[in-house]
């Protein structure tokens, strides 16, 4: 009996680790292993486009990239890549399921013939930075099978399509993420650079240079895929492009894990903190709901960086509490985000013997 054919569709090559990608990686892979025939088409028609070369350049090097890319995931060699230019029939494998990613992807695979597979619409956030609510949420009614990772993702499409969406919550391997066996420092603080405006890495600084003026001798690791952010001071260490080893060593030296996140689907780099046994201290938007509360974290509005300055002092200044807090959000976050919980999901969705 042939393989189960599974297809998704990803944009760009995910150069730098993103959670989107990682949810993405972690089921091609599990399909894999289960005898799926998986393969993953990276949509690259605006890949490259900042640089001026002529289009038949582009499109090599776009190739090129997805051939040898991605560098910081261990994507299982059985899933096939596939680098295409536009999301039609005529690109798209002949597969059993197909499945569109992020918004822009959703109307071009619900428009795919049967050929290419039973359509599903893997929702990993409410993607209105540059989208109209009411096109994101007529993209919830096009009668894909709708996946979403949270309880908060599930209430919105829900109430968008008439229609109860599966819930597969983003899971984190505890085979990587873990606390490892080395010093973990009452004065280091550890977190995610991003310079999109939704990530709140302003507030962040703010509140970093709030705590450090209090604390000087606080040590930061901050990660991130671009280069060194020119606004970091010369007391915050930065590593770029972190392998998931690095996260983990970063993450189990760190007492505390600051995120001023504005809004955002989930915030995937928080519970693998929380596994790893930092103390959380967070802005109180939606995402943090799903594997943290106030009894395990501490929580101030969003936008508010002298409230997310001042819980980051209280942690700095009272281990005692930080480690009590890391302890119930640990036992926390383990238990919502599951990957067995997640797998038997995914079993039910692409129907997995």
């Amino acid at each position: 009996m042939p393989a189960t054919k599974v297809t998704f569709v990803l944009p760009d090559i995910a150069r730098t680790a993103t959670g989107g990608a990682k949810m993405v990686f972690i089921y091609s892979n599990y399909l894999a292993s289960k005898g799926f025939d998986v393969t993953i088409c990276f949509d690259c028609q605006c890949m490259l486009r900042q640089f001026p070369i002529p289009s038949f350049v582009r499109r090599m090097a776009s190739r090129m990239l997805v051939c040898h890319r991605p560098t910081w995931f261990d994507l299982n060699p059985k899933v096939k890549k596939k680098c295409i230019f536009k999301i039609d029939d005529s690109t798209m494998p002949e597969s059993d399921h197909v499945v569109a990613t992020w918004v822009g992807s959703a109307r071009p695979v619900a428009s795919l013939s049967s050929a290419k597979g039973k359509k599903h619409y893997f929702i990993q956030d409410y993607e209105i930075w540059d989208t109209p609510a009411s096109v994101v949420e007529d993209t919830y009614r096009l009668g894909m099978s709708n996946i979403v990772v949270s309880d908060w993702l599930f209430n919105i499409v829900t109430h968008a399509s008439g229609i109860e969406p599966r819930k597969v919550k983003n899971p984190i391997d505890d085979n990587i993420f873990y606390a490892e066996a080395c010093t973990r420092y009452e004065h280091e603080v550890a977190l995610l650079y991003h310079p999109g405006s939704h990530k709140g890495f302003a507030d962040a600084l703010d509140a970093l240079i709030y705590a450090h003026e209090l604390v000087p001798d606080l040590v930061v690791n901050v990660f991130g895929g671009p280069k060194r952010p020119g606004c970091l001071p010369d007391w915050c260490h930065y590593t770029r492009n972190a392998s998931q080893e690095q996260l983990r060593n970063i993450y189990s030296r760190s007492s505390i894990f600051l995120c001023a996140t504005v809004n955002e689907g989930f915030a995937l780099t928080c519970p693998e903190a929380m596994f790893c046994g930092c103390a959380l201290v967070s802005t109180d938007f939606q995402g943090v709901h799903e594997y943290a509360d106030p009894t395990c974290s501490l929580l101030s509005p969003v936008h508010d960086s002298v409230a997310l300055g001042m819980n980051l002092v209280k942690l700095l200044l009272d281990p005692k509490e930080a480690r009590r807090l890391a302890s119930l959000g640990s036992d926390y976050a383990k238990r919502e985000c599951s990957m067995k919980r997640a797998l038997e999901a995914i079993n039910r969705e692409f129907e997995v013997g």
